[in-house]
This record gives structure tokens, C-alpha cells and sequence, in this order.
């Protein structure tokens, strides 16, 4: 009897203590007057353990046209000059480490590449997240999906 109630009242607490975890967030008030509010892009997945933060073409064409975000091509130079993102700066994934600094801080960060499944952007885009840069996101379905969603696209060395 006594094990019986001591498995009961574990599994209340639990049970309760669950209940506390899954109740969503008390959304946020909006900002004060004369303030931006923050961005909210609706297309984004932030990132969990084991994996990095991605934004749709869309949101990130919205972010394009209001001049709010850098776009980083994480291909090589000589896939950069065959065409890339009106704008992008050029560092190749095997060098995002060694260049960190030299990426603008003050807008959203977007990284690309030619992966539709982001592998070497979303990398790029958690290399540039330990490294202390906020905002950092990786384009879903990289540079194809830009194209065929009617994206800015130059061609040549920047």
C-alpha cells in the first residue's frame, strides 16, 4: 500500500512538472513607442540540439528587399563567379572558420549554398553561431531554390 502511494504521488509530480514545460510562452509585448519591433520571420525552423536555424526563400527575400540581411555563398570562388546572390559576400565553407570577423553583425546573416538540404550553409551557419555571431540563419533549399523563387541572382566576381 505505502509503494502505491508513493508511485502515485511521483507520477503526479511528473506529471505536473511535464504539464509546466509544454505550456506555451506569454507572448511579448510590442515594442515601445519609437523602438523597431524585432523581425519575426514565420518560414524559419530555429535550431535545436544537433542541428542549425533555417529561413525560407520567402522570408529571406523579404529581408533582401528591406536591405535587413548579408547573404554569405558558402560555395567556392569559381561557383560563386558562375552565379550567386545580387549582393552576397564570398567565404567557401572550408574558410567560414578562419574568416568569421570579416562578417557584418549589425543585419541578419543568411548563408547559402547549392545543397537543397542546406549541409554545408547550415555548417557554415552553426561555425558562425559558436563564434559568438547572432542572427544567423541558412537558406532552405540554398542558391536553386533562390532561382527558381524569382531571387536577385549576378554573375562574375562581386
Amino acid at each position: 500500500m505505502r509503494k502505491a502511494v508513493v508511485l502515485t504521488l511521483m507520477l503526479t509530480f511528473v506529471t505536473a512538472f511535464a504539464g509546466a514545460q509544454m505550456k506555451s510562452q506569454v507572448p511579448r509585448k510590442s515594442a515601445p513607442a519609437g523602438q523597431k519591433s524585432p523581425i519575426i520571420v514565420t518560414g524559419a525552423k530555429q535550431a535545436g540540439e544537433n542541428s542549425f536555424p533555417r529561413i525560407s526563400v520567402a522570408d529571406a527575400l523579404k529581408l533582401y528587399r528591406e536591405n535587413k540581411a548579408v547573404f554569405i555563398d558558402v560555395r567556392s570562388t569559381t561557383q560563386f563567379g558562375y552565379g550567386h546572390i545580387r549582393g552576397a559576400m564570398s567565404i567557401p565553407r572550408s574558410q567560414i572558420i578562419t574568416r568569421w570577423s570579416e562578417v557584418p553583425t549589425q543585419k541578419t546573416i543568411i548563408t547559402y549554398c547549392a545543397c537543397s538540404a542546406e549541409q554545408s550553409s547550415g555548417q557554415a551557419a552553426a561555425n558562425l553561431i559558436a563564434h559568438g555571431v547572432k542572427n544567423v540563419w541558412a537558406l532552405k533549399g540554398g542558391i536553386d531554390t533562390w532561382k527558381t523563387q524569382g531571387g536577385p541572382i549576378a554573375a562574375g566576381p562581386k
